[in-house]
């Protein structure tokens, strides 16, 4: 049966072009000329993805988007949101808003039919994908950068959004005492931080008081970030950690945990309680070196050998950079993957708030960390 397209624009001309290039595609095609319309019609038609104008001339094509994505029937809904609107602050807009993808006009009507195509084959893929563990104990995933500045807090966010975007409920931690930045990929400004817990017993940190921590994203990933503010900067304990990585592990599919490079009682407790440890590590001789250093180290905190996978992270394209065949034998684990250079999409991600993997899906580096993903999903948890 062919694929229901339903396009939403008030601008006839608009309607026919794009519904002719679908319909010549082989996609049957409905439209709305409002946003009354639109959510009266899927209601009714039940499409299989909708292309969403902005300017709309009852309620806007944002509100439309958030309508749709606080239908619980509707929250996968495929959704391309096409714009004439080419300012940044519009893109963020539509995006947060929980659009898949968002175009600009003048759009080539090619264009609109690959986008088409390749959002309902991802979509496709994610629902035919088993769901997460819920009769059982979610998974803990803990990453570590082997030297600090090697993008551990990029793959975080990036990773634990993947998660998220298959459906799979995911919480990413960063245990970090001074100051986080992964607030900065999600544009956050939280108040109630990783500190917050801190001040309170282990039996204290429970469901209730960690679930007031968690700051929500798109898409169902929810943040615990590390403090903001100098006042705010305090250990937590190991047994604070392990308190909190067993709760959110009751409520969760996986839990990420971005944790500083530098060994700490509070970092080997995250380690210990986790079934697969992603050691970060870029393909140059003193990263290298200094993940041999970790490895050592993590098997002195009998952290198992097969709970280990390396991520290569390269920032830049080095000319003289290590092969992933000689990384995993001068560290003795796997290479999970390779994340390539885009250097731009990363500032770019950066500066809309909005991860790699979902502000530019359709990139080199947003299909490797995405292919990353399903890699961890994969995985089989090393026993303890």
């Amino acid at each position: 049966m062919a694929e229901k397209i339903l396009i939403v624009d008030d601008q006839a001309l608009m309607l026919r072009m794009i519904g002719l290039s679908l319909e010549q595609e082989g996609f049957t095609i409905v439209t709305a000329m409002t946003g009354a319309q639109a959510l009266q019609q899927i209601q009714t038609d039940r499409p299989d993805l909708v292309i969403l104008d902005l300017m709309l001339p009852d309620i806007s094509g944002i509100e439309v988007c958030h309508r749709i994505r606080q239908t619980p029937a509707l929250v996968d809904l495929p959704l391309i949101i096409l714009s004439g609107q080419t300012e940044l602050s519009a893109k963020i807009q539509g995006l947060e808003a929980g659009a898949d993808e968002y175009v600009t006009k003048p759009v080539d009507p090619k264009e609109i039919v690959a986008r088409v195509r390749g959002l309902l084959a991802r979509t496709q893929r994610l629902r035919q994908q088993p769901a997460g563990p819920s009769a059982r104990q979610g998974r803990i995933i803990t990453l570590i950068g082997v030297k600090g500045g090697v993008g551990t807090t990029t793959l975080t966010a990036n990773l634990a959004t993947s998660l998220a975007l298959r459906r799979l409920r995911t919480v990413a931690v960063e245990l970090r005492p001074y100051f986080g930045t992964l607030a900065r990929h999600f544009k956050l400004s939280p108040t109630a931080t990783l500190s917050t817990l801190a001040e309170l017993t282990p039996s204290h940190i429970n469901a209730t008081n960690v679930a007031a921590c968690l700051q929500p994203t798109p898409h169902g990933l929810h943040l615990l970030l590390g403090p903001q503010r100098l006042k705010d900067y305090r250990e937590i304990q190991p047994e604070q950690v392990t308190a909190l990585l067993t709760t959110l592990a009751n409520q969760t599919d996986f839990v990420v945990v971005d944790l500083p490079h530098m060994p700490s009682t509070a970092g080997r407790a995250a380690l210990r309680a986790a079934q697969t440890v992603l050691v970060v590590v870029e393909p140059e001789p003193s990263a290298v070196a200094a993940g041999q250093a970790l490895i050592e180290l993590l098997s002195a905190w009998s952290i198992p050998a097969q709970a280990l996978k390396a991520v290569i992270v390269n920032r830049i394209q080095a000319a003289l950079a290590q092969s992933p065949a000689e990384i995993e034998r001068a560290l003795g684990c796997g290479v999970l993957g390779t994340v390539t250079a885009a250097p731009d999409q990363a500032l770019s991600a950066l500066t809309m708030g909005i991860p790699m993997v979902q502000s530019a899906p359709a990139t080199l580096v947003a299909s490797t960390l995405a292919e990353m993903a399903d890699r961890v999903v994969a995985l089989k948890p090393a026993g303890r």
